[in-house]
């Protein structure tokens, strides 16, 4: 299910009657409940957060690595970039990735920051171990049929 349906404006809560607006709402309930992912919708941006988690906790590094590359926005998919992430990123992903998912393989989203400019959102995953939650940046990716891709992830 997409998070956009989930935090959608139609459902108030009295304990937040001051704010306004549906930005205000929906960060205000994500920051209160947070979101629960399990099973989000193919392709959305949820998703590619699962799948880049999923790839990272693969028992072999060679096929999840295949798979993370597959969810990186294509700008981030040139030699440079990718050893840059196999270098950093995906070797502290795959040490940490128990730290996001639960034992069903879901994970907890706890805010979410629209960005300006392009289309893209930097979502907070919750750490079951740390208090702050870890960004992960997620854009459309015009030069992969605007499919939610992985610009940059801190998990």
């Amino acid at each position: 299910m997409r998070l956009s349906a989930i935090v959608a404006c139609g459902f108030s809560f009295s304990a937040l009657p001051l704010l306004s607006g549906c930005d205000t709402i929906d960060k205000a309930r994500m920051r209160l409940f947070g979101v629960h992912v399990c099973a989000p919708e193919d392709e959305s941006a949820e998703w590619v957060i699962a799948q880049a988690l999923r790839a990272a906790s693969d028992p072999d590094e060679e096929r999840g690595w295949l798979a993370f590359q597959k969810v990186l926005h294509s700008s981030e998919r040139t030699p440079a970039a990718l050893r840059a992430w196999q270098e950093g990123s995906w070797s502290r992903m795959r040490r940490q990735a128990h730290l996001y998912l639960d034992e069903s393989k879901c994970f907890q989203l706890v805010d979410f920051r629209e960005m300006q400019g392009e289309v893209g959102y930097d979502y907070f995953v919750a750490n079951r171990e740390r208090e702050l939650p870890t960004p992960c940046s997620v854009y459309l990716d015009a030069n992969n049929n605007n499919l939610w891709r992985i610009k940059r992830c801190s998990l």
